[in-house]
């Protein structure tokens, strides 16, 4: 259970239904773990939640990757001053909001308001964080599988997901074996304890852990799939 001892990794969206499954993974795993987000409150809630575990290896931070470029070199020289370079990063954001409508109806200010949260803050949270890797070390970016598929009603949602996989896709050409390697992993629905109380969730979905143990993988470098900058993890036996 100790495959990530030593390691540091962190974990932009930490407190979200995903990121949190994930970072608990992680710590069982023996990894140290910096957990961001913007919301301080969502990081207590976070802590209570991993209560459980053994969290000597935890820092909760508070953070906002989100930024200009000017603001983005300010956070990564205050993270490598802080922690020195990651082993790894996990990247679980982003925000559907009111996106869910026929292409259509959409006003220009969800139109923009969308692309912002959900392609420039991606952006703009990679260009903080890939500089903070180690040169083998691995970075991990989730999106869904609307990056393929047109789902009627969610537009946007899908085609800032290509973009995005088109995005992540190209920093890992850019990057080639110069190092960080860069993964993009494209999911379908996950059991989140959100999804699991509302009695949503299925059981052929996979769980949040079942992401941080393939990501564990991933940031070790040493198996056939790590070789490949991109992964589909869409439900069990699928």
């Amino acid at each position: 259970m100790n495959k990530l001892f030593g390691k540091t990794i962190v974990v932009a969206g930490a407190t979200g239904g995903i990121g949190e499954g994930v970072t608990k993974l992680l710590l069982q795993h023996g990894a140290k773990v910096v957990a961001l987000s913007r919301n301080e409150e969502k990081l207590e809630q976070l802590r209570a939640y991993l209560s459980g575990v053994d969290t000597g290896n935890l820092i909760t931070l508070q953070e906002n990757l989100d930024q200009d470029l000017a603001g983005s070199r300010e956070v990564s020289d205050r993270l490598k001053e802080q922690f020195g370079h990651f082993d790894g990063a996990i990247v679980t954001i982003g925000n559907w909001g009111a996106a869910n409508r026929s292409l259509i109806d959409v006003s220009d200010e969800l139109w923009e308001q969308a692309v912002q949260d959900n392609l420039t803050s991606h952006f703009r949270t990679l260009r903080t964080l890939v500089p903070l890797l180690k040169k083998d070390g691995a970075l991990i970016h989730l999106s869904g599988l609307s990056a393929d598929t047109p789902y009627p009603g969610a537009g946007i949602i899908g085609l800032t997901n290509a973009a995005k996989k088109s995005l992540v896709l190209t920093m890992a050409a850019e990057q080639g074996s110069i190092g960080p390697r860069i993964y993009e992993l494209m999911i379908g629905p996950i059991r989140t304890r959100e999804r699991v109380t509302r009695g949503i969730a299925r059981s052929n979905w996979y769980d949040p852990e079942d992401l941080g143990e393939f990501m564990s993988e991933l940031i070790q470098g040493d198996t056939e799939a790590s070789q490949k900058p991109l992964h589909y993890m869409v439900q069990r036996g699928g």
